[in-house]
């Protein structure tokens, strides 16, 4: 486990703790495990507001499901990014968000509103090798392109080495970085935000 930034996000024996308030970046190229991560660590949790374009995607699917998803991708990461930034205002308690933070335009969408919105940011990073992610994917039935995956697994590693560094070349504002393996992930039971305590689980 790597950690850098201020003491929240210190992984505490399999804990991880956070503001109130924070913002909750979970990072990772697909098939990493964010969205097992996230299933298994917050099911049933309605106190805490998770973020994922795959719930958009699923609820449109009965609709738009007969035409190839290439062709409303755009529009799911449209209206998630709306979505998301809406979401970002004080007083609303903790926020988790999913996606890959390998696209600098969303990363940057993401810390500017956190900044305007006066809230705490933090990363966490489940690091991953390509070929690991790729077995995750056809696991979960949902294989991304390769040539999309390609970009994907060639820009991870500089974010990975730039959070290490300073959080906040990865995502600005930024505050800390945890950047964990996938045995390191599994071991994760909790994320806690202020006193709020979150107890892991399944769906």
């Amino acid at each position: 486990m790597v950690h850098t930034g201020l003491v929240e996000g210190v992984l505490r024996g399999r804990e991880l703790r956070y503001a109130v308030d924070a913002v909750v970046l979970l990072a990772g190229i697909p098939g990493a495990g964010k969205s097992t991560l996230l299933r298994r660590v917050f099911a049933g949790n309605d106190d805490v507001r998770v973020y994922d374009s795959a719930h958009i995607r699923d609820r449109w699917t009965p609709v738009l499901g007969v035409l190839p998803y290439a062709l409303w991708r755009p529009l799911v990461h449209l209206v998630y990014y709306v979505t998301l930034l809406t979401a970002m205002r004080p007083g609303r308690g903790p926020l988790v968000i999913h996606d890959c933070a390998t696209r600098p335009w969303a990363r940057t969408l993401i810390g500017w509103r956190a900044r305007q919105a006066g809230l705490p940011l933090h990363l966490i990073l489940l690091d991953v090798p390509g070929d690991v992610a790729r077995s995750g994917q056809w696991a979960r039935g949902r294989v991304v392109r390769s040539a999309s995956m390609e970009t994907h697994c060639r820009r991870w590693p500089d974010v990975v080495r730039k959070a290490a560094s300073d959080p906040a070349r990865v995502v600005p504002g930024a505050l800390s970085a945890v950047v964990l393996t996938r045995r390191e992930a599994e071991q994760v039971e909790q994320i806690t935000f202020g006193d709020l305590r979150l107890r892991s689980g399944c769906n």
